[in-house]
């Protein structure tokens, strides 16, 4: 009876474990295996497919969208037939990738190759979708070890190189031409120190900030001063022109004077003779100016004459300031536009009625007797 009841306890214990794993694996399961979840198909050519096999995952961005249904090997490279899930997609801007890892486990990757703008959905039944395959790191390694082979050798065969070069240069240079290379070395030395004084001094020259102030003005200027150059060629290129000008009108003028030269030369001689006539006139009344006794000489020489001169201009400029100020006096201004309104109004009676005059001469109560 307890053997019975030890057997009841066990079976109902594993039942448990059984349920308990089922509900775990249906809790943590995406369901792509259930027989009853709705996929439809899209075909994939790429180059090569290593890894690749049923039930390979599909994923689109790291998201699990489906699996390989079957692997096919075609004559342009391993066909894949692919179930996606309904509810997924894939656009036409999507490129499929098979990677593979270290382990060599394998996975078909839509990752985006373009600009989704404009992408439309694949449909199924249409042509097979262009695939590539990323080379794995130990893909990487095994091409790899071709090309180190070849550069090994071929870094084997530049030492060998070198090492002829080597023993070609002792059997050429001897001692000779090892003093002669020492002496050419001092001299590059030599140089190179005269260089390194040239541009120490050059820095000092360039690295005064005066300098460069200075000169950073004068490249800034150095824009207007071409153009001032070019602006005094084209003045130089206008005076050369006229000069040309003249120099045509000078030959025509040449011309008649070579012709009537004798009668210019008289012409000369004849204003020569009174110019010197009249040089001699200005030094007699210079010799007359210069006598104290005339008139300006006792102007220039006698002081007292001088004083009363400038005394007369002094009271003519202050006779001239009063005579202003009597005029910009407003009251006299006023008197003398009436006393020339008056003036203007007994003209204009004159004129329209000249015997007034006579009139105002015989008075209007006189008789004039009768004879």
């Amino acid at each position: 009876m307890e053997e019975r009841r030890q057997q009841f306890t066990v079976g109902v214990l594993v039942f448990g474990m059984m349920l308990v794993t089922g509900l775990l694996i249906l809790m943590n399961s995406d369901f792509s295996w259930s027989p009853w979840r709705k996929q439809y198909q899209l075909q994939v050519l790429v180059p090569q497919a290593p890894g690749v096999s049923p039930d390979t995952p599909v994923r689109r961005r790291g998201i699990l969208i489906g699996r390989v249904a079957e692997v096919d090997d075609t004559d342009e490279g391993a066909l894949l037939t692919i179930n996606i899930n309904e509810e997924k997609h894939v656009k036409t801007n999507e490129v499929a990738r098979v990677q593979t890892s270290l382990i060599g486990d394998s996975v078909i990757e839509f990752t985006p190759a373009g600009p989704s703008a404009g992408a439309e959905v694949v449909q199924p039944g249409g042509p097979p979708l262009r695939g590539m395959y990323n080379p794995s790191p130990i893909d990487l390694i095994a091409n790899l070890q071709g090309d180190l082979k070849q550069t090994i050798v071929s870094l084997g065969e530049a030492g060998n190189e070198v090492a002829k070069l080597a023993n070609q240069l002792n059997a050429v240079f001897g001692e000779q031409d090892v003093e002669r290379i020492s002496r050419l070395i001092s001299s590059l030395e030599e140089a190179s120190n005269n260089f390194a004084s040239v541009m120490a001094n050059a820095d000092d020259v360039l690295g005064d900030e005066v300098f460069k102030t200075q000169l950073k003005e004068g490249l800034r200027q150095f824009p207007s001063v071409i153009s001032d150059a070019k602006e005094i060629f084209q003045v130089l290129e206008i005076a050369v022109r006229s000069a040309d000008e003249n120099l045509k009108n000078l030959q025509g003028l040449t011309g008649p004077l070579g012709e009537r030269g004798p009668e210019i030369v008289d012409s000369i001689e004849a204003g020569a003779d009174n110019l010197s006539e009249l040089l001699g006139e200005a030094a007699l009344l210079a010799k007359n100016l210069n006598r104290q006794d005339g008139t300006i000489g006792k102007l220039i020489y006698d002081d007292e004459l001088y004083q009363k001169l400038v005394g007369t201009v002094t009271q003519a400029s202050t006779a001239i300031s009063d005579v202003r100020m009597m005029i910009n006096d407003p009251e006299i201004q006023r008197r003398i536009r009436q006393v020339l309104y008056n003036i203007w109004v007994f003209s204009d009676k004159i004129a329209r009625d000249p015997a007034r005059v006579a009139r105002g001469i015989i008075p209007r109560n006189r008789e004039v007797p009768l004879k």
